[in-house]
């Protein structure tokens, strides 16, 4: 190994994620090259320095602050999915209350073509009806911290309906548990 292959690998020597066969020609190459070795030495110390300083950051953490701003997430119970449904349809169609019309009649035709579709595909002969495969799931609550996300499950007809909107800006974190 040379001076141009093993400097690049010299961080990578130091972290231990070489393989066992790099790891031996890195270290041969640089007990054997004074340049290499004093680089290895300086990426080491600068290693210390940098795990120092985040040693020094992570100390002077006040953990009474951290918990300030963790506590109210975590008592703040999120209202049922009908109230949040309705404030989502209620913000929604603001303003909007001419386009109700055209949105019902667009979300039936949708249907009635998905109907269609789903008539077209289904499978008809014996053979075919036994390699269907079932990709059903079901969800028996989310859990979410944001007005954007509303679930409706009526287990007599075998029915879920999962709300999505982008309406309000969605960060990590703003979901919780789903079921």
């Amino acid at each position: 190994m040379n001076c141009r292959e093993s400097r690049p690998l010299l961080p990578l020597f130091l972290d231990g994620e070489l393989e066992a066969r790099q790891m031996r020609a890195v270290a041969l190459h640089s007990t054997r090259c004074a340049g290499c070795e004093d680089e290895l030495r300086q990426i080491e110390r600068l290693q210390e320095l940098i795990a120092t300083h985040v040693a020094q950051q992570v100390e002077e953490v006040d953990p009474g602050t951290v918990w300030a701003g963790v506590a109210p997430r975590l008592t703040a119970a999120a209202p049922p999915w009908h109230e949040r449904l309705r404030a989502w349809w209620e913000a929604r169609n603001e303003g909007q209350r001419g386009w109700l019309p055209l949105s019902v009649a667009v979300t039936a035709a949708a249907g009635v073509l998905a109907v269609m579709l789903w008539q077209a595909q289904r499978p008809t002969e014996p053979a075919q009806l036994a390699s269907a495969v079932d990709n059903s799931a079901i969800l028996d609550s989310v859990e979410s911290n944001v007005d954007s996300v509303a679930l409706l499950r009526e287990p007599e007809t075998n029915t879920m309906v999962l709300w999505i909107t982008d309406d309000a800006p969605v960060t990590a974190g703003d979901f919780g548990d789903v079921r």
